[in-house]
């Protein structure tokens, strides 16, 4: 492994020497320029991308090609000796594509120095396209009635949120998705629960938010990207930043939402509560048995220790501000959110070197009782461009997010937004248990290009990144605690035991829970060549490397060397994790055929010490029969090679067919392949062998163009998912004593013994001229599915009966995310100069944007059946009621001289509908689906716990919420 190091750490020097940076996506403009009278192709025109030094000189057959767009609106500049000068403005560049540009010039008939200005028409079919892609531009992502660019992705079909926040495309996992920011990559380190080997935290893809006011464009792939992208086997995000500019701009923006309760139901610290109902009233502590003595015959009443006990309940049981136990009215907090951004020139070099610095700071409660009780968010990046002559462009970016919050809490769904889960409704009361966690993420990147031609250009790259996760732990009050500090009972904070505690958790600890700490160095190198060969045919070229430096440590609650001498819930590790890639990316443009054929290279190593014998795991703790064999060996390396093919047929300029085969793989998460935890031996040890997981994916789509005004985009898409991960359990001499009956002496580990599909039809609808009116229809018809295969108890003299017993089934299982209908719908309508009515002199809609976004999706799938019909092999056959909701945004701009002051309303879930939670406990599930009974509902059983318990639950989605805004712009 040192050797590795020294190795790779050479790599990233000589990197660094040629200026390394992750390339950070650009695109082409190309065309050709003819004379307006005769129709020939001009020769040497001179043709500019204002702005910059980016340009090109027309060919022999009037022909010219620029490579290294910056994505977004630009403007050409066509200039020839004899001709008139021509300005063509609002062409849109995107990432990875081609803008074509024709266009006559007539000669010189103006007075001189005069320029004939024209607008360039987006094609409405995008004949270079040749996989599934949805690029949002700034101004569409500003007018959208969106909190974070999470919510934009959403709009994409085949995209959908989960219920612990985190991303999912087309049915694949939460980290199967390439994430980059101005190139770099948004890497998590952190995905398990700490010291439980399972699960997963809430909000876990809080990285992918950035500040609205700083981006200049996203594309969303959901399938058929190019050789270039790697480790991804559902999609690609790319999210490209605005720079500066040769003049100061910028803006601020400030949204509230006030105070109040966000879930269904009643307050839970409600003195309408059953708790509250019943031990609310003193006379009832006097009739407990703890405070009877009837020695004697003569029944006396400890009146002072009722009294001292009820007291300290109330007290316990009651929101304050320095309640010992954390509990609080969490309908206090308000919602606030601050955004910034600032551009312009930098220093003496105004026409050559930009900045642009952009921040944002976000105040959320959670909306269900938590530890933290605010979510708090930070994001801020600097964008630090040099271009010094044509030849030379350097980029420096740095990005720096925190964020803090829960374990289990944060998330809109229910479930995932505090009181972890079913059980967590008991927790209400014991809220300093649950740590908070705190991560913090700095990256840095450098990014050099070296502009042979306006034809060819070498992009090289170096990214660090440092990823910090603390879960904070502090003391807490606990019933052993309590005694031992105070001996004398006046003095005590918690109450005594008893049957007040009504299943509520127990004062059982003297720590907050989940100490954790993870500090994770991430770096980077990649160099990249494109070249246009000839007018058809651009080929592009990648060599990258990076290694992950990871030292986790975590235990269940504080304790000095936990992993040593504590029975339980202690992991830690150290591991190196290289990766290693190359790629080929050949682009052919032909009138009738566009084809993007490409191969990939992929190699990885998690740098991590693996048993010998995976059945006498060495374990050096404390709780288990054996002490193993302390001898390992050298975690495997994995070569695969990913083929990929894309070609788009257009047919003039309305139609165009395309179909796309490819090789996409993930790599396994960090919590799978190293991730381990004590248990009275070992509870889970991850498996660093796994191989990567692999999607073959099919796909054939047409784009339309209707009207010459729409465009109409339909895809079927099927993806084969081999040699996916579950879980296994694997019989051990060291494994967890405290595992039932088979399972004990056994741990957690995973194996390439998964598989799936997911299939769909994918139907878009979208205006695409300029106007008022902007709208975007998406519906997806999908099915996700599951299965896993072999035996999941690992022994090596496993018996026949228990072989046959702990076999996976070969059934297929639709995936728990799984929805056949989603119906996605944007629509803005922009109010122009004197528009509307008039109310004392002003027009209250000129310059106003509306916008809607309607989301309906299935309900999730489940199983149910009466006993006498029960089926072993089937898992889902009934689905929950379908969900909709429609979210609203009104914003007013007012000029104010060279400010444009904003005023705005954000509505979520405008309609206040609700979305059902999922039913897990099976005779609460009877109760519905018989009597449609939900935990709210009474029923046969009003006392029931998860009806006393988890009424709040039964929606899982947040009501109506009004956010305010008020901003400006320059």
């Amino acid at each position: 492994m040192t050797f590795f190091r020294l190795t790779l750490s050479s790599i990233f020097l000589i990197f660094f020497l040629f200026s390394i940076v992750l390339s950070q996506g650009t695109g082409k403009i190309a065309g050709q320029v003819t004379d307006k009278e005769s129709g020939e192709p001009l020769i040497g025109v001179n043709v500019t991308v204002v702005g910059t030094h980016l340009g090109a000189a027309t060919d022999a057959d009037g022909w010219y090609i620029i490579l290294n767009v910056p994505p977004g609106n630009n403007q050409l500049l066509f200039t020839y000796i004899g001709y008139q000068n021509v300005t063509v403005e609002n062409v849109m560049v995107r990432l990875d594509r081609t803008t074509n540009i024709n266009i006559t010039m007539a000669a010189a008939a103006l007075e001189f120095g005069e320029t004939v200005t024209v607008t360039a028409e987006r094609p409405i079919v995008e004949a270079d396209k040749t996989s599934s892609s949805l690029n949002f531009e700034a101004k569409e992502v500003a007018n959208l009635p969106v909190e974070n660019l999470r919510n934009v992705l959403e709009l994409t079909p085949g995209v959908s949120k989960n219920a612990d926040g985190t991303m999912s495309i087309r049915g694949g996992g939460a980290y199967e998705i390439n994430y980059s920011i101005n190139g770099i990559k948004s890497v998590t380190t952190n995905s398990g629960v700490p010291a439980y080997g399972t699960g997963t935290k809430s909000e876990n893809s809080w990285k992918y938010d950035v500040n609205p006011l700083a981006v200049s464009q996203m594309e969303v792939i959901t399938g058929g990207f190019n050789a270039e992208y790697g480790n991804a086997q559902s999609g690609v995000v790319n999210v490209v930043m605005k720079e500066g500019d040769t003049r100061f701009f910028g803006g601020l923006s400030v949204e509230y939402r006030p105070s109040g309760q966000y879930h269904w139901g009643d307050y839970l610290y409600s003195k309408n509560q059953f708790e509250w109902r019943k031990w609310g009233d003193f006379n009832v502590w006097l009739q407990q048995p703890q405070f009877q003595d009837t020695t004697g015959g003569v029944a006396t009443i400890d009146t002072a220790e009722a009294w001292r006990n009820y007291n300290l309940w109330v007290q316990n049981h009651t929101p304050s501000d320095d309640n010992p136990l954390g509990v609080y009215d969490y309908r206090q907090n308000p919602y606030h959110r601050y955004l910034f951004s600032l551009g312009g020139p930098l220093g003496k070099l105004s026409q050559d070197m930009t900045f642009f610095i952009s921040g944002e700071l976000l105040f959320k409660p959670t909306r269900l009782p938590t530890n933290e009780q605010v979510q708090k968010k930070q994001n801020y990046s600097l964008v630090l461009a040099w271009k010094p002559n044509a030849n030379h462009n350097l980029k420096v970016t740095g990005l720096y997010q925190k964020f803090y919050s829960g374990m289990g809490s944060g998330s809109d769904d229910v479930r995932w937004a505090g009181l972890w889960g079913q059980y967590g409704a008991k927790r209400k009361y014991t809220l300093v248990y649950d740590s908070p966690r705190d991560e913090t993420v700095f990256a840095t990147s450098l990014n050099y290009k070296l502009i042979f031609s306006p034809t060819s250009f070498l992009e090289t790259t170096f990214t660090w990144q440092n990823e910090v996760l603390y879960a904070y732990q502090t003391p807490t009050p606990g019933w052993d605690k309590d005694v031992q500090l105070h001996p004398d009972p006046e003095d005590r904070v918690l109450e005594d035991r008893g049957p007040w505690n009504e299943k509520y958790r127990e004062y059982y600890t003297w720590s907050s829970l989940y100490n954790q700490a993870s500090i994770t160095n991430f770096y980077e190198g990649k160099i990249n060549y494109s070249v246009q060969l000839t007018k058809t045919n651009l080929l592009k070229a990648g060599l990258e490397a990076s290694l992950m430096d990871q030292n986790y440590n975590a235990s269940s609650s504080l304790s000095v060397s936990a992993f040593i001498w504590r029975t339980g819930f202690a992991t830690n590790y150290k591991a190196d994790t290289w990766y290693t890639a190359g790629y080929l990316q050949d682009k052919l443009e032909f009138a009738g055929m566009v084809a993007n054929l490409g191969v990939r290279f992929d190699a990885y190593n998690f740098g991590a010490d693996v048993p010998v014998d995976k059945y006498n795991v060495f374990y050096p703790a404390l709780g288990s029969n054996s002490v193993g064999i302390p001898e390992w060996e050298p975690s495997k390396t994995f070569t695969v090679l990913s083929p990929r093919l894309g070609l788009s047929f257009p047919i003039g300029e309305t139609t165009a067919f395309r179909v796309q085969y490819g090789h996409f793989r993930s790599m396994p998460t960090i919590n799978q392949a190293l991730d381990n935890q004590t248990f009275n031996g070992w509870g889970s040890y991850g498996n660093p062998n796994l191989k990567p997981k692999l999607s073959i994916n099919y796909e054939v789509g047409v784009q339309k163009n209707l009207w010459g005004t729409h465009q109409l985009d339909v895809v079927t898409y099927y993806n084969d998912l081999v040699d996916q991960i579950s879980l296994v359990y694997i019989a051990s001499s060291t494994g967890s004593v405290n595992k039932p009956d088979d399972l004990k002496q056994s741990y957690i580990s995973y194996e390439n013994n998964g598989y799936g599909n997911t299939r769909g039809i994918e139907i878009s609808f979208s205006n695409r001229t300029p106007g008022n009116w902007r709208y975007r229809f998406a519906y997806t018809l999908s099915q996700a599915s599951y299965g896993q295969y072999g035996v999941y108890l690992i022994r090596p003299d496993l018996p026949p009966e228990l072989e046959q017993k702990y076999t996976y089934s070969a059934s297929d299982y639709l995936a728990p995310e799984d929805r056949t209908h989603r119906l996605n719908a944007s629509l803005t309508y922009n109010f122009p100069d004197d528009a509307g009515f008039r109310l004392l002199n002003i027009q209250p809609l000129e310059n106003t944007s509306v916008s809607l976004i309607v989301a309906i999706r299935s309900g999730l799938a489940y199983f149910w059946s009466p006993e006498y019909q029960y089926e072993y092999n089937v898992e889902s056959n009934r689905r929950y009621p379908s969900e909709s909701q429609t979210d609203l945004r009104i914003e007013k701009t007012q000029p104010l001289g060279d400010v444009q002051l904003k005023l705005g309303i954000r509505v979520y879930n405008l309609f206040d509908n609700r979305h059902l939670t999922p039913i897990s406990e099976q005779e609460e599930l009877d109760r519905y689906v018989l009597r449609s009974v939900t935990y709210a509902d009474p029923g046969n059983d009003p006392n029931r716990d998860l009806r006393l318990y988890n009424y709040y639950q039964t929606w899982r989605n947040i009501p109506r919420q009004v956010f305010f805004t008020v901003g400006f712009l320059f």
